[in-house]
């Protein structure tokens, strides 16, 4: 797990670096240049990229500072056929010096504006012919969004990097900061060479693609205020995944026995990879609870699945659901009209992960008062982002569904995800190539990221295969937090390893992917 900070942090630490600890800003400009450069043209030689014309984009702040000293670092490299583009006319002290270097030293450099305010002749030329452009212009102490020709320069460097250039980032895309809107300017990246810690802002799921591969390096900020810094989230990869095994003797009544409600006639095989999904990931037992159409196709297609076939408006009461089961998966497929049995299923107390149609449903029977949000047992909500802006309008927050939306600061969004899990006292799951996995019982506890970026998860049925996960480690005994995460990180897994093997593929595939992520877990 890797600690995210906000960008105000960062500063915190930066300005403490230079206080508490007497490491001149100079000198912190300096590593950061220094180490930021060589770490990007690392990157860039084992992606086989050649640095044929680069520009250098220089603000007047920190990160054109350490703009400045990576086109330094990169001449004493060897560079030759490079340039250096300067915005704005409010320069610190810092970057003052490094500017001062630069120009004895005979670098090419051009203003970006002219001395009417304009876009310089140079500027767009430059950046036109540019096959690596750094931007240094703007970093953590911007604190309002970028406007007039800085916008319009990072319209310009943006048009490049959709053309074919490599744009690398310094410590962040500028424009990308906490409290702006991601609607707003702000550089789309490659490769964005991070200072100190990794931001939160980053993963925003908007702004998670203007990040591009995320490098990190520390610029001699002390261990110590990195390790003590306020986190505003944690990152969690593969190698947090970790299963117990199994004895060899248990069977299938040791390893959980899930309740799915799932399918309908527009969407039969939904139930299929649900289940599967649960199997593959350790569950003993999976009893579909169906109308009778769905019923005959299931039994017929999934003979491991149990189907409980149930005639028109006839529902599952909670008493049997308590009994007879050790949690509950619903929504996968699942259409409308299911109110009274997602209120028996709530009332339950069972441990339950709800999915698409069954969110909708929550939504409306909680907006229509005839359920509390907090009237359930240990609940998991799976939703991605419509469902999640649905659900919020059904429930008559408005605000928190504007906030958690695509154009929302990284700060907004953060914030607004905890806001609806402490109100509902449930576990958010927000599912995108970012996924954010939010604890609101007790009170709230720091959210959990997983850096996704698996474009080949994006198909039909993923999310069912993920339900059936999340549902089997429930009905195994693990705590929602517990298994909403690790379910998150079998499924990201399973996805890569289809990826590797099968390049784009089906959830079908997925699934058989599960069981062998499942089993390599439980031995480390």
């Amino acid at each position: 797990m890797e600690t995210l900070v906000s960008t105000q942090t960062m500063e915190q630490i930066d300005s403490r670096s230079q206080s508490d600890y007497s490491i001149p800003a100079l000198v912190l400009m300096e590593q950061a240049g220094s180490k930021g450069w060589h770490a990007f043209a690392d990157f860039a030689k084992e992606k086989g990229r050649e640095f044929k014309n680069v520009v250098f984009v220089a603000g007047g702040g920190n990160n054109g500072g350490d703009a400045l000293v990576m086109a330094r670092e990169a001449f004493f490299s060897g560079l030759e056929n490079f340039s250096i583009l300067l915005v704005g006319s409010r320069v610190s002290n810092a970057c003052s010096v490094h500017r001062n270097i630069s120009r004895k030293l005979g670098f090419t450099m051009f203003e970006a504006e002219n001395e009417d305010g304009m876009i310089s002749t140079h500027t767009s030329s430059l950046l036109a012919d540019a096959d690596v452009i750094v931007d240094g212009i703007a970093g953590t102490g911007l604190r309002g969004l970028l406007s007039g020709t800085t916008a319009e320069i990072v319209k310009m460097i943006n048009a490049r990097q959709n053309q074919g250039a490599l744009v690398m980032a310094v410590d962040i895309p500028s424009g990308c900061s906490d409290g702006m809107s991601v609607a707003g300017p702000r550089i789309i990246a490659d490769v964005t060479v991070t200072m100190g810690l990794r931001k939160a802002a980053a993963y925003h799921p908007v702004c998670r693609m203007g990040w591009g591969t995320i490098l990190r390096v520390n610029p001699s900020f002390p261990p110590a205020l990195l390790k003590n810094s306020v986190a505003v989230a944690t990152l969690s990869d593969h190698a947090d995944l970790k299963i117990m095994p199994y004895h060899e003797d248990v069977y299938k009544n040791k390893r959980g026995h899930l309740a799915l409600f799932a399918g309908s006639t527009s969407y039969t095989g939904a139930p299929r990879l649900t289940a599967r999904g649960a199997f593959h990931s350790r569950c003993g037992l999976v009893t579909l609870c169906c109308s009778k159409d769905v019923a005959s196709v299931a039994s017929a297609e999934s003979p491991s699945i149990i189907v409980q076939s149930l005639s028109d408006g006839e529902t599952v009461s909670s008493h049997t659901l308590s009994v007879g089961y050790q949690a509950i998966a619903a929504g996968p497929g699942w259409g409308d009209g299911h109110q009274d049995q997602l209120i028996e299923i709530l009332n339950s107390g069972l441990p339950t992960v709800l999915d698409a149609d069954a969110i909708t449903t929550f939504a409306s029977i909680v907006g229509e008062h005839r359920l509390q949000g907090t009237a359930h047992g240990p609940l998991i909500l799976t939703p991605h982002p419509g469902e999640l802006h649905r659900m919020l309008e059904a429930l008559h927050m408005p605000l928190l569904a504007q906030e958690t939306g695509p154009s929302s600061s990284p700060e907004s969004f953060i914030d607004s995800l905890r806001r609806v899990a402490v109100a509902l006292e449930l576990v958010i799951v927000y599912k995108s190539h970012v996924l954010w996995i939010v604890d609101g019982r007790n009170g709230g506890a720091l959210p959990i990221v997983v850096d996704g970026m698996n474009n080949a998860l994006g198909v039909a049925g993923s999310g069912d295969v993920l339900t059936g996960v999340i549902g089997s480690l429930l009905a195994q005994g693990y705590d929602p937090l517990q298994a909403a995460h690790t379910g998150v990180l079998i499924h990201q897994e399973a996805g890569l390893r289809a990826r590797s093997e099968a390049g784009w593929f089906d959830a079908e595939t997925l699934t058989s992917h599960v069981g062998i992520v499942c089993r390599n877990a439980e031995h480390g």
